[in-house]
């Protein structure tokens, strides 16, 4: 089933997140503020998959867009989280991924 442009299983919104790792001299994770959204807390890229859309796919579509980083490899799936959103309590079901960029990407 389709809404508003976005993959569901069920009545479960389907999203993606990244943990993305630049190992250089030892790892750091990829985190961002929104600007001109500080209610929206520090974050890890994250969003919505497309109908269609495998996740795999769209955790580097998520990152590309999010980050502008091209160079992102998926590593392994983490986790698959079943959870209301946590404003709308609407449910949304949330796999993460851990990704890595080359150790000589270059810092925001």
């Amino acid at each position: 089933m389709a809404v508003d442009g976005g993959a569901w299983v069920g009545s479960r919104r389907v999203r993606v997140a990244a943990y993305v790792i630049r190992c250089g001299v030892g790892p750091e994770l990829l985190v961002f503020d929104h600007v001109g959204m500080p209610e929206a807390g520090t974050q890890i890229p994250a969003g919505g998959v497309r109908p269609g859309e495998g996740l795999e796919a769209a955790v580097l579509r998520e990152v590309v867009e999010e980050t502008g980083l091209a160079t992102a490899s998926v590593i392994r799936q983490v986790i698959v989280e079943d959870s209301p959103h946590p404003h709308t309590r609407q449910p949304r079901r949330t796999t993460y991924f851990q990704l890595r960029v080359p150790a000589e990407t270059s810092s925001a």
